[in-house]
C-alpha cells in the first residue's frame, strides 16, 4: 500500500499552498476556509502545515457535531484552551458545508461566535461553501480556493512514488490513472494501490475495454474470483453506485445460494451502512469501501461460479422507489427544517407543504430556514 504523506506545504501538488502560509503568520487573521473539490489535497494540506509548524493539530468533523449544542461545547471549548504540550494549536473542522443538515439547527450561527472569539488558528475545509446559508461564515473567514488538479501534476507524483518504492510501471497506464479521475490527487492514489501488484503496476490498467455496460459487469463480479480485476470493476462504469446496488441486489439470488448468498448479502448490507453513513454525513471518502464490498466483496462471496448464462434483470420495482424516493428527497427536507423551526409536526408540513411552499418562496424566510441553493432552486421550479 502506498502512503503518500506530504510534511511540508511545498509537497501539496497543483495548489498555492504559500497562502496558507501566509494566513498563518497573519496574527490578525483567526480562521481559514479552504474550498474545493474533494481530493484536491483540502485536508492533506492543513496536516502538511501542523507537522511543519510543530503545531498540535485538533481535527473535529462536523458529521460528529450535530448540533449547536455539540458545536458550543466541543469546538467552543476547544478554540478558548491553550495546548497541553507547550505548542501551538490548530483547529481543523473538516467538511464545514456537513454542519447545516436536517438536525443542525443553529449550529452555522453557534460557529460563526465561535470564529469571532477564538484564541487558537482555525481552519476549515468545505467541498461547496457558496450557499447562502454560508454567507455570515464567508465574511468571517479568509477563503481559498483549491482546484482540480492537473493530471500531468497527479502523473508526476504517481510516478515519484513508483521510483521511491522500486515499482516498476508503464507510464501510459499511470496517465491514464491521472487523467481518468478529473483532478482527484486521492482517488489516483487509491486506483495505485488497486493496480499495485508485487511490485509492478498491473497491465491490465483500463478495464473499459472489455467492461462496456452494467450486464457485463455484473457478469464479473457474480463469474470472477480475480481480486485484481474485481477491485477495479466498478470504476469502469459511469452509471450511479447507488444503482448498481439495487442491480446487484436485483440479481444475487440468480447467481447465488445457500452459504454464498448469505456471505454476499452480508457484504452488500456492510456496503448499505457505508452508502447510509455518505449520504446522512457526507462521508465521500467512505465511497471506495462502499464500492470494495459491492465488487470484491460480493465476488469472493461465492466459492465456485455457476456456469449457467443468466440473464439480468433491471430492479424495476425497487429502482421506481428510490427514484420516487428521490423526488420527494427535496420536499421531506424542506418540511423538516420547517417544522424543526417552528416545532411542529413533520408529518404536517409535509402533507400541507402546497399551502406552505407559498411563503417559502420569500428569501428571507428560506434564509431563516437555511436552504440550500439546491432547496430554493427545487421550490422555484416546481411551484
Amino acid at each position: 500500500m502506498t502512503n503518500h504523506i506530504p510534511n511540508k506545504l511545498n509537497e501539496i501538488i497543483g495548489q498555492d499552498t504559500s497562502k496558507i502560509l501566509k494566513w498563518f503568520e497573519n496574527p490578525g487573521k483567526k480562521s481559514l476556509l479552504i474550498h474545493g473539490p474533494t481530493g484536491v489535497g483540502k485536508t492533506s494540506s492543513v496536516y502538511a502545515l501542523a507537522r511543519e509548524k510543530n503545531l498540535e493539530i485538533l481535527e473535529l468533523n462536523s458529521g460528529d457535531l450535530r448540533n449547536k449544542e455539540r458545536i458550543k461545547n466541543v469546538i467552543g471549548e476547544a478554540s478558548l484552551q491553550h495546548s497541553l504540550f507547550g505548542r501551538k494549536k490548530l483547529i481543523l473542522i473538516d467538511e464545514v458545508d456537513g454542519i447545516s443538515g436536517r438536525h443542525d439547527y443553529g449550529g452555522l450561527a453557534e460557529l460563526n461566535k465561535i470564529i469571532e472569539n477564538t484564541k487558537n488558528k482555525i481552519i476549515l475545509t468545505a467541498n461547496e461553501i457558496f450557499d447562502s446559508k454560508f454567507s455570515m461564515l464567508r465574511r468571517k473567514c479568509e477563503l481559498l480556493e483549491f482546484k482540480h488538479v492537473d493530471y500531468l501534476d497527479i502523473f508526476k507524483l504517481l510516478k515519484k512514488i513508483c521510483d521511491g518504492k522500486k515499482v516498476k510501471y508503464n507510464e501510459i497506464i499511470l496517465k491514464n490513472i491521472a487523467r481518468k479521475n478529473n483532478g482527484d490527487v486521492r482517488a489516483s492514489l487509491i486506483d495505485l494501490n488497486m493496480n499495485m501488484i508485487e511490485d509492478k503496476i498491473n497491465e491490465v490498467g483500463d478495464l473499459r475495454e472489455y467492461a462496456q455496460d452494467i450486464n457485463e459487469v455484473l457478469r464479473i463480479i457474480f463469474k470472477s474470483r480475480d481480486v485484481d480485476v474485481l477491485m477495479k470493476i466498478l470504476s469502469t462504469l459511469d452509471e450511479d453506485l447507488d444503482e448498481v446496488f439495487l442491480w446487484i441486489d436485483e440479481n444475487l439470488d440468480k447467481e447465488y445460494s445457500e452459504d454464498d448468498l448469505i456471505n454476499a448479502y452480508d457484504k452488500l448490507s456492510k456496503a448499505d451502512v457505508y452508502r447510509g453513513r455518505i449520504l446522512r454525513r457526507q462521508y465521500y471518502r467512505f465511497l471506495v469501501y462502499q464500492s470494495i464490498l459491492m465488487s470484491a466483496g460480493v465476488g469472493l462471496s461465492k466459492k465456485e461460479k455457476r456456469n449457467l448464462y443468466i440473464s439480468y434483470q433491471r430492479p424495476s420495482r425497487i429502482l421506481k422507489m428510490w427514484i420516487a424516493n428521490n423526488r420527494n428527497a427535496k420536499r421531506k427536507s424542506i418540511a423538516e427544517k420547517f417544522a424543526g423551526k417552528t416545532h411542529s409536526s413533520v408529518n404536517k408540513a409535509y402533507k400541507e407543504f402546497d399551502i406552505l411552499v407559498n411563503f417559502l418562496k420569500d428569501e428571507k424566510l428560506a434564509e431563516e430556514l437555511e436552504l440550500d441553493d439546491d432547496e430554493t432552486e427545487w421550490i422555484r421550479r416546481n411551484f
